[in-house]
């Protein structure tokens, strides 16, 4: 089996916390949508979301703060709100 491009840090993140900055680099390097489709076919379905200055308006911001987030992590945290109530 070929290597992943993905770093083991950023599974390990997602893992743990079920979300991972990652970073411009990564992200820029491998291409967002490549990023997200890799990190599904290893079994992390993730949205990736980009916060940064509004006056950036490029696909890669550089002041840019890049998160993945586990799908399924999302989900579990709404049914826990649910429960909650």
């Amino acid at each position: 089996m070929a290597a992943s491009k993905i770093p083991v840090w950023i599974k390990q993140c997602l893992d743990q916390y079920g979300n991972c900055a990652c970073g411009r680099a990564i992200t820029k390097k491998i291409g967002k949508e490549n990023l997200l489709q890799i990190l599904e076919n290893e079994g992390y379905p993730c949205e990736l979301e980009i916060l940064s200055d509004q006056k950036d308006k490029s696909a890669y911001p550089k002041d840019g703060t890049y998160i993945l987030t586990l799908k399924n992590r999302q989900s579990l945290m709404v049914d826990e709100d649910e429960d909650e109530e």
